[in-house]
C-alpha cells in the first residue's frame, strides 16, 4: 500500500537520505551528524509554518519518497497563490516505476487545495532526462532560472 502523508519530525533521518541518493545531492548534501541539528532547524521550521509542507510516500512504513512544497503570496495572478515544489525525490532503487507521477500528481493536488492558481519548479539543468517527466505531467518550460550562491 503506497501512502502519501504530511511528514513529522520522526521522518528527518530518511528525507536526508533521499536528499544524499543520487550525483548532485552527495555534492551538496551530508549524512554525517555534523549537520544534523541544522537540518533538524529547519525542518521543524518548515513543518510549523502555514506556507510550507513537507509531504513523504512510504510503502510498507518505509519513506521512499518526498516533496517540499511553498504557497507563496503575490500580488500579480490576481493576487493569488503560486505553489512551488522542490526537493522531488524517489529513493533510486524505486525511480521508473511511476512512483514519482504518483508523487507529482499529489503535489499538483495539494496545490490546488491551497489556492495556488501556478505550481512552479526547477530543475537542475544536469538532470537532462526530466523534462520529459514534467512535460508529460503538464508542466511547461516557460522560464529560465537563475541562482546567486553565497
Amino acid at each position: 500500500i503506497i501512502l502519501i502523508r504530511k511528514a513529522k519530525i520522526a521522518d528527518l533521518d530518511q528525507v536526508i537520505h533521499l536528499l544524499y541518493d543520487d550525483g548532485l545531492g552527495r555534492d551538496r548534501e551530508s549524512i554525517s551528524n555534523k549537520y544534523k541539528q541544522k537540518y533538524l532547524s529547519v525542518f521543524s521550521e518548515l513543518l510549523e509554518s502555514k506556507y510550507f509542507d513537507i509531504f513523504v510516500m512510504e510503502i510498507n512504513n518505509e519513506i521512499i519518497g518526498f516533496y517540499q512544497i511553498m504557497y507563496l503570496p503575490h500580488i500579480s495572478f490576481k493576487g493569488s497563490k503560486r505553489g512551488q515544489v522542490e526537493s522531488v525525490r524517489i529513493r533510486s532503487d524505486s525511480r521508473r516505476s511511476g512512483l514519482g507521477t504518483k508523487l507529482m500528481k499529489h503535489a499538483i493536488e495539494v496545490a490546488g487545495d491551497n489556492g495556488c492558481s501556478i505550481l512552479q519548479l526547477t530543475s537542475n539543468k544536469k538532470r537532462k532526462e526530466i523534462g520529459k517527466f514534467y512535460k508529460n505531467l503538464g508542466f511547461s518550460p516557460t522560464h529560465d532560472g537563475y541562482k546567486f550562491y553565497f
